[in-house]
């Protein structure tokens, strides 16, 4: 009937379901470090190859390996490689008008002879297009006809003699090495948080990477008052301001302090006639400055270092903008 298992589940304990789950993760680990030791010169080939296109990168599969390259793909685009994935049957049907010359194929069939991949084997071959083979089979069609021919080690498929046959430590070698192509192309090209921000604005990613800026208060909305001025003043300007504290200036209108509420607090139990002091006599000389450019999350963790809750933003080495603990914690949860 539909949406009923064709097959007859057996009873399992919950320490037996635990058992089989570490066996499979204890069986993929091994496979894993068969794939290890054969990472060789054709991974740094395979590496250059894509460094060097002119193009995008073409990623191609059959069954278990083109979902597992449908995250390669992703991958790669999220570090700034142009990449899509092919089907090898719409290939078939006028898709290969996708594949452009200069882009690079990386095709991934642990057989390596899957007849879905010929069509796209021999358009390649006809358009002089680089091909990346990624098998397990060295004698196979895959590897006799790629530029750079990356050999897998075979492993181990976890569970028992009744299930091996399922893609499970071929899969997670397949996506480990995709996962080794993509760090060492973004560690070759020096791509960092930054760019990494860049393409990826939504999600709570985005917003860890974005700049302070976003949420920073302008310079035109912040308080500001004199080194001479009142106490009194400068705790009106603080209240009215609402951001807990207030930017002071000296007579040649630069910035030479910042005073808190922590500030404020601290005055009144070292002086016992807080007001009539100025405000030089209580402000922070020298305040924490961040670049415009600098990340949230770069924000949050000097703030939390330094246990203040107030940043001053500079550009050009000038006073930008002001960004409070507060709107970062708001920012970065809504």
């Amino acid at each position: 009937m539909d949406g009923m298992r064709i097959y007859s589940a057996i009873n399992m304990n919950k320490k037996s379901i635990i058992n089989i789950a570490n066996k499979v993760i204890s069986t993929e680990i091994e496979g894993l470090k068969k794939l290890s030791k054969s990472i060789n010169i054709s991974f740094a080939q395979a590496v250059n190859t894509i460094n060097n296109s002119k193009g995008r990168i073409v990623c191609c599969g059959v069954g278990k390996s083109a979902k597992i390259l449908e995250k390669i793909s992703s991958t790669l685009s999220s570090i700034g490689i142009a990449s899509f994935t092919l089907d090898p049957t719409d290939a078939g049907h006028g898709s290969l008008g996708a594949i452009c010359g200069g882009d690079v194929l990386i095709i991934a069939s642990f057989s390596g002879n899957s007849s879905e991949l010929n069509s796209i084997l021999d358009y390649a071959k006809k358009n002089k297009i680089k091909i990346i083979g990624i098998s397990s089979n060295l004698k196979s069609n895959l590897i006799k006809l790629s530029n750079v021919k990356i050999l897998i080690p075979k492993v181990a498929e976890a569970g028992n003699k009744h299930l091996n046959m399922i893609p499970t430590s071929s899969s997670i070698n397949l996506l480990a090495l995709g996962d080794c192509m993509a760090i060492a192309l973004a560690t070759k090209n020096k791509f960092d948080k930054k760019e990494f921000g860049k393409l990826h604005p939504s999600g709570s990613i985005g917003k860890n990477l974005s700049d302070i800026s976003q949420i920073m208060i302008a310079r035109k909305s912040i308080p500001f008052v004199h080194e001479d001025s009142s106490l009194q003043k400068t705790v009106i300007k603080i209240s009215s301001g609402r951001l807990g504290g207030v930017v002071v200036t000296n007579k040649r209108k630069q910035v030479c302090g910042f005073i808190s509420d922590g500030d404020i607090n601290r005055g009144i139990r070292k002086y016992k006639n807080i007001f009539l002091k100025k405000s030089k006599d209580i402000m922070s000389k020298k305040p924490t400055y961040i670049s415009n450019t600098c990340m949230v999350t770069e924000a949050l963790e000097t703030m939390n270092r330094k246990k203040i809750t107030v940043l001053l933003v500079t550009k050009n080495k000038k006073l930008h903008g002001l960004v409070h603990m507060h709107d970062v914690l708001s920012f970065l949860s809504s």
